[in-house]
């Protein structure tokens, strides 16, 4: 009896064991399937890479330019399908390339050098944190009627260029241009639908030849961006300053109280106000949009290239408002004067100004009374 119940307890803790070594066996495949996975999805995004895409009409077509959206849908969707790329959202496009003011009627006019040209990508890119622009142009539309056999055959042509470039602005590839013709017989309705048409066989011509070429773009090795200091200061601010000089006894926040007084100089860069002039600010080296504000007073807009320590005087100019109220920049320097030394004494803080420079100056009639 008791050898059958040792043998019972010896088949349980087999039986026992093997379902734990199976369970411990599954365990493991289910981990190592997990690992596997996620190596291979890392493996995956690390392969992504990021591109944008920006379409222009060169066309005198009425109603092109009212299609360039729908054709930067159909070439982003096309691009989605090529394996390895990311697109960046449109909207985002979008906003970038309404903050820059890189339209294609300026490049178009050759005001600008823009994306299409090259001109300013290497910063879009860098705002839009892409490897890759796709700078797409509908170059030709055209339409031509023919009379075959008695019958009214009007012939569609759209010729399109592809260009893409790396985040550094140099060339990566450039599609052959694409050019096909529709032939439609009896075409009665908006011509429009009939372009959509080639449109859409443009795009699947390019996922063709995309994801041919994709695998072999370069991407650019990528500089770690390394946080520098930059100052920016104005012409603006050299008054203010030559006012605070003369200011005996207020300090700290009282200054600061005076200065807001005649109003500040803001300073934004790449979209996001940063602070106000003479300041000291910090940044990712390398291009940034850079624009200075003052009110009654031009914006300053420029692409700018900072590194450490550098500093940037920005003269800045009287708007057309500006120069109606004042007439010139002395006559605003001395409007400034006044106000700061009349907020000044009713602060009870001495203030001392030099004023022959300012008096009687500009149409305001401006005078700058000494104060003791």
């Amino acid at each position: 009896m008791k050898r059958l119940a040792l043998m019972l307890a010896m088949a349980s803790a087999v039986i026992v064991f093997a379902q734990q070594t199976t369970t411990t066996t599954t365990v493991v495949k289910n981990v190592t399937t997990t690992v596997v996975e996620s190596v291979s999805c890392v493996q995956h995004e690390m392969r992504q890479r990021k591109i944008a895409v920006f379409v222009q009409n060169r066309t005198r077509v009425v109603g092109m330019d009212d299609e360039v959206d729908s054709v930067r849908d159909r070439l982003t969707a096309a691009l989605a399908e090529v394996d390895g790329l990311a697109i960046v959202d449109s909207a985002q496009v979008a906003d970038t390339f309404r903050r820059y003011k890189v339209t294609a009627a300026e490049e178009k006019a050759e005001l600008i050098a823009g994306v299409f040209s090259g001109g300013s990508v290497s910063r879009i890119a860098k705002m839009l944190g892409c490897d890759y622009i796709a700078a797409a142009t509908i170059v030709n539309a055209s339409s031509m009627k023919r009379n075959l056999g008695g019958r009214l055959n009007t012939i569609f042509t759209l010729r399109m260029t592809l260009k893409v470039m790396d985040s550094t602005g140099a060339s990566v590839d450039g599609m052959p241009t694409w050019v096909r013709q529709l032939p439609i017989l009896d075409a009665a309705d908006d011509p429009m639908n009939y372009y959509q048409m080639l449109f859409d066989q443009w795009a699947s011509d390019i996922t063709t030849a995309v994801a041919q070429k994709a695998s072999r773009w370069r991407v650019p090795a990528a500089a770690a961006d390394t946080m520098v200091e930059f100052h920016v200061s104005t012409t603006i601010d050299k008054t203010v300053a030559e006012l605070e000089s003369q200011t005996r006894g207020a300090k700290g926040e009282q200054l600061q109280e005076l200065r807001r007084v005649v109003g500040g100089v803001t300073v934004e860069l790449d979209g996001a106000v940063i602070g106000s002039t003479p300041g000291s600010f910090r940044a990712a080296s390398g291009l940034h949009q850079l624009r200075v504000t003052r009110a009654w007073m031009k914006p300053y807009v420029a692409t700018v290239s900072i590194s450490e320590g550098m500093t940037l005087e920005v003269a800045l100019e009287l708007s057309d408002e500006g120069v109606r109220k004042w007439g010139s920049i002395e006559a605003m320097r001395a409007d400034l004067a006044k106000r700061y030394a009349d907020a000044a004494r009713e602060r009870g803080v001495r203030i001392n100004l030099d004023t022959s420079k300012w008096r009687d100056v500009g149409n305001s009639g401006v005078r700058v009374l000494k104060d003791n």
